[in-house]
């Protein structure tokens, strides 16, 4: 890559990044701040301030400032926070508005919820959005760590984090044969093969994991890695990207190994 095409490329990764963390940070904080503002505005209509009912949603926005310096580069958790913060504080904020006794909230209270918890998830999707289109090879340089949904294989993703690789079957319960049989995870200086390939649904895939489902053949892109002697084919609509992430990280753990 030459000189110019590398500095328009960091200069992509650079506004990602920036997007993307913008993002986040109304997922982590703004919501929960908009929480307790509005906790506070509606405690504040009483004869005397209702500050106990404050001391929840301060809670919230700290565990949010929290999770965010630990996460913050997570990119397969924001949909999921988002949705429990939107959720959370509307069903919260609904619940303490009774103390006006106005009946027909008790009815709004699990939709507006439920609102809240979808408008939450948006926001944290919007920032995964602002990472993964288009993943970049480039970003193989920064600390994201990604998740990937399997296509036809419920509940099993990919997780490519900074140091390892790994094929997960996430089960509600223990799986059988113990926590470990859902999962196999490679170091990338481990790694000795990664490419796109094309399926058409006719092949029948074996993972030597437990999978909470039955995997389903699914035509279109796949990912192949190879590890410690093993072959993964595994059925991703964005391969030819994922395999560009992943050779440049891979690359540059060997280079450090």
């Amino acid at each position: 890559m030459s000189s110019p095409e590398a500095a328009d490329a960091a200069h992509a990764v650079a506004r990602q990044h920036r997007r993307a963390q913008a993002l986040v940070g109304v997922v982590y904080l703004g919501l929960p701040l908009a929480f307790l503002v509005v906790t506070v505005v509606i405690a504040s209509t009483r004869s005397a301030f209702a500050w106990p009912a404050v001391v929840f949603p301060a809670l919230v926005l700290v565990l949010g400032w929290f999770l965010r310096s630990r996460q913050r580069y997570q990119v397969g958790r924001w949909t999921t926070v988002g949705a429990w913060f939107g959720g959370l504080g509307v069903l919260y904020v609904g619940f303490f508005s009774l103390v006006f006794d106005v009946r027909w909230l008790v009815a709004a209270i699990m939709p507006a919820a439920l609102v809240g918890a979808f408008l939450g998830a948006l926001l944290g999707h919007a920032a995964q959005r602002a990472i993964m289109a288009p993943l970049r090879p480039e970003l193989a340089g920064t600390q994201y760590e990604l998740t990937l949904q399997l296509r036809g294989v419920l509940l099993t993703t990919l997780d490519i984090g900074t140091s390892t690789v790994t094929v997960r079957g996430r089960f509600f319960a223990t799986p059988p044969g113990g926590r470990e049989a859902g999962r196999r995870t490679y170091p990338l200086s481990a790694v000795t093969g990664v490419f796109a390939a094309s399926l058409s649904g006719s092949e029948r895939l074996k993972f030597p994991i437990a999978l909470p489902a039955k995997a389903v053949g699914s035509a279109g892109p796949a990912l192949i890695l190879q590890a410690r002697g093993e072959d993964w084919v595994l059925p991703l609509s964005a391969a030819d990207a994922v395999a560009a992430f992943l050779n440049h990280r891979v690359s540059a753990a060997k280079l450090t190994s």
